[in-house]
């Protein structure tokens, strides 16, 4: 049967057999994937690079094929030792797992998660699964595989290494999400060397000198507790240690720069507050009075009526386009049909008026700090800016890299990228010997701490935290 190709700014021409990969082409064309069309991958960001208007849909399509282009690379370099309809459903269920990754995402992604937290995408994206009455749900009972996919996520199916080429250090995920979001916002720190990668990966055995030589050097940062992360004879994504390392570096280290340059940057975050502080807001006025602005979509009313617990028929009608629509008619609203801050919030937000920036230094918890900031907000107040939606503290924290003593203390799945020789791990990529770089960034999060507000206050804000402030190195 002839493949089914579609065309694809990162990967080229992504193409899956009509017959083997009939299941990914069918769930593809579900209601609940589909509806990832209208979910923006990468939130607010598109308010400050705006070439990032790609959404989940385009990044969970790229992340299939990644998951694909590893299992056959995998394959071809005489790593997976199953054959013949074993080998063929592992190799589905592997690509069907990646492609649902991100199918539990609801508007805004994460933003949404902040305010209404009754679930986490990940908990969503099993329900979807798992509903009986929806359109994935069904395909995948029909399949005999929504165990099966749920088992990968959980990180309980067998083979392991399935887990790993979901979700690792060096997954589909991330080999994608470098890509594209480098290319969609204009910039270069996430590109890296993706043929090499893929022609070195390898599947490989814990060994147990390289256990021991990491849980000792792991006393230094937090020493290892229990190995967590499966059986040191179980087959794990690995990188080829002779060859492979240098482009594994490379990706660790663009993903580093990624967090830092684009995922965190000052405007970027400022947007994500406002619109978490606009949802905040809708769904505190409503506690205050009761009422919902007018006009109101009834799936935003049940959502917020019920604060987020939801039935999945009514989470999939959750989208950003749903909510980008109510904020536009929120900010046009007549005085008085809108609570006056959402509505100021929805107006400052669709016409791209962001509130301003400062950064905090790392001592910005102490007994000064806090005084200066009660005093700041009686002056915002005084100014008719309520401090709640008007004076908002962002923490942006990445753990860059966990090695696997991190893991092991933490309990977690590892992932330390671990160098392949012959079958076995013989080291780890966070080694000071491999890798200087990646040895820097392991297990420290990084942090930047800043304060948003609306531009008319700078000048206010910048006298009373003078002590406070950092300069902003972006």
């Amino acid at each position: 049967m002839p493949n089914k190709y579609l065309r694809d700014p990162i990967h080229g021409s992504i193409s899956f057999d009509k017959e083997r990969e009939r299941l990914v082409i069918d769930l593809i064309n579900t209601r609940e994937f589909q509806r990832l069309r209208r979910i923006r991958q990468l939130g607010a960001l598109y308010l400050t690079f705006h070439g990032a208007e790609h959404t989940r849909f385009t990044h969970s399509v790229g992340v299939a094929f990644m998951a694909k282009r590893i299992f056959d690379s995998l394959l071809a370099a005489g790593q997976i030792p199953r054959k013949g309809a074993v080998l063929e459903r592992t190799r589905l269920i592997a690509i069907a797992a990646a492609l649902l990754h991100d199918v539990g995402h609801g508007p805004f992604s994460h933003l949404y998660e902040k305010v209404f937290n009754d679930r986490r995408h990940e908990e969503w994206t099993r329900l979807i699964i798992r509903h009986a009455r929806g359109e994935t749900g069904r395909l995948l009972r029909r399949a005999g595989a929504v165990e099966e996919i749920l088992a990968v996520y959980d990180r309980t199916y067998r083979p392991p290494f399935v887990s790993d080429i979901v979700s690792s250090q060096l997954d589909a995920d991330r080999l994608d999400y470098l890509l594209r979001d480098s290319f969609m916002t204009g910039v270069a720190y996430g590109r890296y060397d993706l043929d090499w990668i893929l022609t070195n990966l390898r599947l490989a055995r814990r060994g147990r000198e390289s256990s021991e030589r990491v849980r000792s050097k792991g006393t230094g940062r937090g020493a290892a507790a229990s190995t967590g992360g499966g059986r040191d004879n179980d087959l794990r994504l690995a990188i080829n240690g002779l060859k492979g390392y240098h482009a594994a570096e490379q990706f660790v280290i663009g993903r580093y720069l990624m967090y830092q340059q684009v995922y965190y940057h000052k405007t970027s975050r400022s947007a994500e507050q406002m619109i978490r502080t606009a949802l905040q807001r809708l769904v505190d006025a409503h506690g205050e009075t009761g009422a919902l602005p007018d006009p109101c979509a009834a799936s935003i009313k049940r959502l917020v009526e019920t604060r987020g617990s939801l039935p999945v028929e009514d989470f999939l009608r959750l989208d950003d386009w749903l909510f980008l629509s109510a904020f536009q008619e929120w900010a046009l609203a007549p005085p008085g049909k809108v609570d006056p801050i959402l509505r100021d919030l929805c107006d400052r937000i669709t016409r791209r008026r962001l509130f301003k920036t400062v950064r905090l230094t790392a001592g910005s918890r102490q007994k000064l700090f806090g005084e200066a900031i009660e005093e700041l907000s009686d002056l915002f107040r005084k100014k008719g800016f309520d401090p709640r939606y008007y004076l908002l503290e962002d923490d942006a924290t990445d753990l860059p890299y966990r090695d696997l003593a991190y893991s092991d203390r933490m309990g977690t799945a590892p992932e330390d990228i671990g160098l392949a020789v012959r079958g076995r791990i013989v080291g780890y990529m966070s080694e000071r010997s491999v890798s200087p770089l990646i040895d820097s960034i392991r297990n420290e999060p990084r942090k930047l701490l800043r304060l948003c507000f609306p531009g008319a206050m700078r000048a206010a804000v910048e006298r009373r935290l003078k002590p406070f402030i950092a300069g902003e190195r972006q």
